[in-house]
């Protein structure tokens, strides 16, 4: 009988094995093999939302829609409607393609109402009927996913009732019981889930059940006691008829909130938390990673999405590397932040407009064929598949490569929206490319234009009837670039046209090729409006053969862009040998200048050039031609450009050749200054111009001044700040924080050439509370010129609104600490202090640290005395010497 048992459990174990499972902390497949769910969410298919039916303002829930329709077309042909949109809205082709693009899970939002009726109309009340529809799209989907081996993760989006009080999400009506409030909705939703699993139980590819999407209530019990009691019934009733898929369980507030998670009660449990909108730093994730470790369970990213091309590379690219599966929202919607977008038609539009109260109401006819072509826009056929948001989600979390947007011949416009695909900063640079507002507390629009692409570079409509592709690039700011990956035939001079339009008085760009500038600055005028085009045309830009990465770089805000082009190649000794632009060079120690051809020279004269930095003249010590481009010219300096400095070269002479042409004088011309820009010390920096932020989050500030503060303080987070010292000394460094706790430490470092140095340790007294503001002080060393001051968090939390540093001038040395000799400094662990006699006399020493406070006290027996500092911990201190008749101090550094 034992044995038979025994037999039974093997036997069950070993089925069980046979499905996505977990184990420890993370999912495996069949195999054993780790898999990371790389999902997409069938939002708006099964449950409507008002944001993506375009219907917020008058119909932001399922029943309000399906209310209003009725209202205009009647109840039969509002079910013809339903009939058609689930049939058409996911199909096979649509499960085929993401298979295609790469994903391997599929999380359909279910609605209960295509499964069972309300409680409300049941015949009988309490018993629970089925409906048919929502079985059968489920099972073509499973045969979909199956056939495909990608997983099914069920996701009741719509429970029974509604699980918050956020209607849109669950189709909540707040004139019925809610699922909180019904006993009958809670045993509808766990024979609901009974009903499905009894179906799923054998499917290798449904991957697991998530119980409850983003319940959001407030309930009376502050551990959230009814979620937790009803996700183990729903559990209890699935392992009754299977035993085979995971259950996967969400906390209150839209998925992120664990309070009161009790012991985990399944060994195949999944925890599930949800990420909009905020930073995607490892601080942000750190607390689901803790919970997987405390409670040794698996945690899924069920849902995210509705950012930039930048968010999703960053979220993705962040969370597979902790271990973490994740699926997006939705696949398709009105809208370029979806692989899919569907149009909103204009008859559908009108409808709309009509149910505002806007326009006269449409025939049955009229409104039945809106919403009907509503519908069908949403076939993949009909769709715009938006390539760029596969790519930033599949390919670029492991990539720093471009991949060409379309092949681009040259004598072809190269249209300017049709940029290489990849990251920001790889592919393009953008000053604004995704929205943190749930980290900063302010909504960016990453893209101004909201067409054809969703990365940060702002594209709109353009209806240039010369060409164009129905779209171009605007809203350009200084600084911003964009990278074409182009075939060029064969080294030549060629014309370039650059098609632009102003509604301002023009802009500034120049063109390089593989980094290096090939037009010098192209400056467009004004054209009379953004959408009047004009086309500026340059003569004998040369070109190198082979395929290359072109790059076109504002140097100046003020035009639209349309397209440019390169044409009509003629012989490269047929341009003249001129100058194109300069930049600053190795930490400005020296000055690159671009030419338009390589250098033959070999012996350059440094007394042909002058550079003027400031209103000083800079001797150029050496000129020559940088050995891996003879195109650059480099002069070398006798001192250095600082970031703040603007600076002009010139040249007059007969040493620069290419072959036998002299390159052409030029005089005055700007040096564009690439250092970056650096706080200067002494001065007051704002806890928000930091240079990197590594965890922290801004936050609105309520003192005074007003701005933003850092917040959220954890330890190991970090900020770092490019700072100029003005000279060497000791700096009086104010910090202005709030906290409601003591011992919040903080330790200043310098993170020069990769090597971290601390400087001291500042640890915070309690300010009362979070907005409530004072200033706390500590004496560091700098030494003068350019730094990298990191401020590191020991112990958080604190929020920080600014710090400044001023020259340090709290004890004054006197002129002359005659008789007083302290040696070594910097020490590490024997000090050695000498006095002489008459000094030693009732004299007594103690060592403070930067903050004022005794570290050490001590008598002196002899007129040389050694002290042991090697306990001290590294940074600055005071020796005190007083006695009856005076007082020195003298500076030490602890090693």
């Amino acid at each position: 009988m034992w044995a038979s048992l025994g037999l039974l459990f093997v036997l069950f174990q070993a089925s069980a094995q046979d499905f996505l499972h977990t184990e420890g902390k993370y999912i495996y497949d069949k195999n054993g093999n780790e898999v990371i769910l790389r999902g997409i969410g069938t939002g708006n298919w099964m449950i409507q939302e008002g944001y993506m039916m375009q219907t917020s303002s008058v119909a932001g829930t399922q029943h309000e829609f399906r209310n209003k329709l009725e209202a205009v077309i009647g109840e039969t042909l509002a079910d013809s409607f339903y009939t058609v949109w689930l049939d058409n809205h996911l199909r096979k082709v649509d499960i085929d393609s993401m298979k295609a693009w790469g994903f391997n899970s599929i999380r359909p939002a279910l609605h209960y109402y295509w499964f069972t009726p309300p409680i409300e109309d049941e015949p009988v009340a309490g018993e629970i009927t089925w409906r048919n529809k929502g079985f059968e799209l489920l099972d073509s989907l499973i045969n979909w996913c199956t056939a495909n081996e990608m997983y099914v993760i069920l996701d009741m989006h719509g429970a029974p009732g509604g699980q918050g009080k956020d209607a849109n999400i669950s189709d909540y009506d707040p004139a019925k019981p809610s699922l909180w409030e019904s006993d009958l909705n809670k045993a509808k939703l766990v024979a609901l889930w009974k009903k499905i699993a009894e179906r799923c139980a054998d499917e290798p590819y449904v991957g697991g059940y998530d119980l409850i999407n983003e319940p959001n209530w407030t309930f009376s019990e502050s551990n959230y006691a009814p979620l937790w009691n009803l996700y183990k019934d729903i559990t209890t009733a699935i392992r009754e008829v299977d035993s085979n898929h995971m259950v996967i369980v969400e906390g209150n507030w839209f998925a992120n909130d664990f309070n009161g998670l009790p012991a985990i009660w399944d060994d195949n449990l999944v925890l599930s938390f949800h990420k909009y909108w905020t930073y995607n730093t490892q601080g942000s994730i750190d607390w689901m990673i803790q919970l997987r470790n405390s409670r040794n369970v698996p945690i899924w990213l069920g849902e995210s999405g509705e950012n930039s091309n930048t968010w999703f590379t960053e979220l993705i690219a962040l969370v597979e590397k902790n271990h973490i599966g994740w699926s997006w929202w939705p696949i398709k919607k009105p809208g370029i932040n979806n692989i899919l977008q569907s149009e909103a038609n204009t008859d559908y539009l009108q409808l709309i407009e009509y149910w505002k109260g806007n326009t006269t109401k449409p025939t049955v006819e009229a409104a039945f064929q809106a919403v009907l072509t509503f519908a069908l826009n949403h076939k993949l056929e009909n769709c715009t598949i938006h390539r760029d948001v596969i790519d930033a989600m599949m390919r670029q979390p492991g990539s720093m490569e471009t991949l060409p947007y379309k092949t681009h011949l040259l004598g072809e416009p190269i249209f300017a929206a049709e940029y290489d695909l990849g990251r920001n900063n790889v592919a393009y640079f953008d000053t604004d490319t995704a929205n943190y507002n749930l980290s900063t507390g302010t909504y960016v629009n990453w893209n101004q234009g909201w067409s054809y692409r969703n990365d940060g570079v702002d594209i709109e409509k353009c209806t240039d009837a010369l060409a164009n592709n129905g779209y171009s690039v605007g809203w350009t700011a200084a600084g911003e670039w964009l990278m074409y990956t182009v075939q060029v035939p064969a080294q030549a001079a060629y014309t370039f046209d650059l098609r632009h339009a102003s509604g301002s008085s023009g802009g500034t760009i120049h063109m390089e090729v593989d980094g290096v500038d090939v037009t010098g600055p192209v400056k467009t005028s004004g054209t009379g409006g953004w959408a009047v085009w004009q086309t500026k045309t340059l003569e004998n830009i040369i070109l190198p053969e082979g395929e290359h990465k072109i790059k076109l770089a504002i140097d100046k805000a003020g035009c639209n862009l349309n397209y440019f082009k390169f044409y009509n190649p003629t012989e490269i000794a047929n341009a003249d040998f001129i100058y194109l632009s300069s930049q600053t060079y190795n930490n400005g120690w020296q000055v690159a200048l671009t030419l338009n051809k390589e250098i033959t020279s070999d012996n350059i004269s440094a007394s042909e050039f002058i550079v003027k930095v400031g209103s000083e003249i800079a001797g150029v010590t050496e000129a020559a031609a940088l050995s891996t481009d003879k195109r650059i010219l480099l002069l070398t300096l006798d001192k250095k450009i600082y970031f703040n400095k603007t600076s002009y070269a010139s040249y007059a002479g007969t040493s620069v050749m290419s072959g036998s042409q002299q390159l052409a004088a030029f005089t005055s011309q700007l040096v564009t200054n690439t250092l970056p820009k650096r706080q200067l010390i002494p001065g007051k920096i704002q806890a928000e111009n930091f240079y990197y932020n590594n965890g922290l989050v801004l936050e609105d500030c309520t003192d005074t001044g007003g701005g933003q503060n850092t917040g959220y303080a954890a330890n190991g987070d970090y900020l770092d700040y490019l700072v100029l010292v003005n000279a060497s000394g000791d700096y009086k460094f104010n910090f202005r924080v709030a906290c409601t706790t003591t011992n919040r430490k903080l330790t200043v470092q310098l993170a020069d050439s990769n090597q971290v140095t601390d400087l001291g340790t500042i640890t915070f007294t309690n300010t009362g509370g979070w907005q409530t503001w004072n200033t706390q002080s500590m004496v560091l060393p700098l030494t003068n010129g350019e730094h990298r001051l990191r401020l590191y968090i020991t112990m958080g939390e604190f929020n920080l609104n600014w710090f400044e540093a001023t020259v340090y001038t709290d004890i004054e040395q006197p002129e002359s600490n005659t008789g007083l000799n302290i040696f070594p400094n910097p020490v590490k662990n024997d000090l050695q202090i000498q006095l002489n006699e008459n000094i030693r006399t009732d004299a007594h020493i103690s060592i403070m640290n930067v903050m004022g406070q005794m570290v050490m006290t001590s008598g002196m027996e002899n007129t040389s005395q050694t002290f042991k500092v090697g306990f001290l911990a590294p940074g600055i201190y005071f020796v005190e010497v007083v006695n009856s008749q005076q007082r020195m101090i003298q500076r030490i550094i602890k090693e």
